[in-house]
């Protein structure tokens, strides 16, 4: 596992912030302890001492009397205490010279001047740990005075302990905060280890599946595993995958039958020019046939590209045709009046049933008239002579819907869910030259604009085609 590896640096960045934060609690926490365990060796060492100089007391006023209740002489009460404590007492006079001491290597008369002493004379207590003169080993001492009676100092008494075995309390106390440190941290690396794997190998995955997907291999699937952030991402990205295949699926339907539209038209036209260049040199009736002929051909192929262009126009992310508050009601009766023409010359009749005003909508002008016409001229496609088309419309409180109806051939039920689709003829063999775009390219614009387009349709008796416009959350 690599430092530089996702899963690497989170295990990194656990135990660092687990290291820094546990070495913190156990080194305040030790030092704590520390300086507990001296306090508490100095307190009870001071206490010690003056239970000593209490019991001194009478001895050292009365050094003659050998009827102590002891029974024992001031020398033997000295070692005695000694050994009770574990440790050197020693007996100072008021001018601290030293009396006796419970060690053997502490010179007698000798005149002490260090710290405790200098506290004890002035009335406080203050321990000192030095390096002792005559053990050559750290030793914690305290001084207290000796008072007679009438609260005189007649003496001190010095009391002191080795270190070592505090040294060592000490030891044991940070060796257990340690030993406690590391069972923690050992827990923590292998939850570390575990949470860093159920982020790192699922993102690991999702990274190899990227690559694959971008290499081509767009079936690849990513697993979704770890936390629910995680797993929600690779749901999304398992959407996202199906939609982007979706949608390459759908150009390259597109690009197909894009091609396979072109192809004819464009064959048609190549014939006819090679056929001119042979033949219509010195035929100026076949030219004029021929140039017919092709002009329809390019005429067509000028209605599909505008189609595609206009298509293009109204799925775009990126542009956005500008848009107004329209009452939609004198453009319908527009479109009305502008197609009763062509559908007259069909032999059709175009009834209007159109209110005087509808709520205003945020629309595209131009697309809503190109919307309304590609359903009527759909309509007339598809209708027989002496049919009728009607265009009605109607407001509610959250969308206009408008209705083309005609009393065409109508549509087949296995033919009805592809009508809006790209290229699609439900009956090639009477639509003409119809591009196959203009269902497509209504159901774009009314979805562009938030909308939808539904069909129905009964064999033999007509379509109706129903648009539905939100007045309200349109897509911008």
């Amino acid at each position: 596992m690599s430092i530089r590896s996702l899963q690497g640096r989170l295990l990194l960045t656990f135990v660092t912030l687990m290291i820094l934060g546990l070495g913190g609690v156990i080194v305040i926490s030790g030092l704590r302890l520390t300086a507990q365990t001296l306090d508490r060796n100095e307190h009870d060492l001071e206490l010690q001492a003056q239970l000593i100089a209490n019991a001194l007391r009478e001895p050292i006023e009365h050094p003659s009397s050998e009827n102590a209740p002891t029974g024992r002489t001031l020398d033997a009460l000295i070692n005695s205490y000694a050994q009770g404590v574990d440790g050197r007492v020693t007996l100072l006079d008021a001018n601290l010279n030293v009396v006796f001491s419970s060690d053997l290597n502490v010179p007698l008369n000798l005149k002490e001047s260090h710290t405790e002493f200098i506290a004890a004379r002035n009335g406080e207590v203050q321990p000192d740990i030095r390096l002792d003169d005559w053990q050559k080993a750290e030793r914690l001492f305290v001084a207290v005075p000796v008072e007679s009676d009438r609260g005189q100092t007649i003496g001190f008494v010095q009391l002191s302990i080795p270190m070592q075995p505090i040294y060592a309390e000490i030891l044991q106390t940070w060796l257990s905060f340690l030993g406690i440190g590391l069972v923690v941290l050992l827990v923590t690396v292998i939850a570390s280890v575990v949470i860093a794997r159920q982020i790192a190998v699922p993102v690991q995955n999702l990274t190899t599946t990227s690559e694959q997907i971008a290499a081509g291999r767009l079936d690849e699937r990513v697993a979704p595993a770890g936390p629910n952030e995680i797993q929600r991402l690779g749901v999304a990205f398992n959407r996202m995958t199906e939609r982007v295949q979706e949608m390459m699926a759908q150009q390259r339907a597109f690009v197909d039958n894009a091609a396979h539209e072109l192809r004819s038209p464009l064959t048609s036209i190549r014939l006819r020019i090679e056929m001119l260049q042979t033949r219509g040199k010195n035929n100026a009736e076949l030219t004029q046939h021929y140039l017919g002929q092709m002009e329809h051909e390019v005429g067509y192929l000028q209605r599909m590209v505008d189609h595609l262009l206009a298509m293009a126009s109204a799925e775009s992310r990126d542009y956005t045709a500008p848009r107004t508050q329209l009452d939609l009601a004198p453009m319908l009766y527009n479109v009305a009046d502008e197609m009763s023409e062509v559908v007259r010359q069909a032999g059709l009749t175009l009834q209007s049933d159109l209110p005087e005003h509808l709520s205003p909508l945020e629309a595209n002008a131009d697309q809503m008239i190109t919307m309304i016409r590609n359903l009527i001229d759909n309509s007339i496609k598809y209708s027989r002579e002496g049919g009728t088309i009607s265009l009605s419309a109607k407001s509610s409180r959250n969308e206009i819907e408008i209705q083309v109806t005609d009393t065409g051939i109508g549509i087949s039920p296995d033919a009805l869910p592809h009508v809006f689709d790209r290229f699609y003829r439900a009956d090639a063999a009477r639509s003409g030259r119809g591009t196959g775009l203009g269902l497509s390219l209504a159901q774009a614009i009314a979805q562009a604009h938030g909308g939808r387009i539904d069909a129905e349709s009964r064999v033999g008796e007509g379509s109706t085609f129903t648009i539905h416009l939100p007045l309200g959350n349109q897509k911008k």
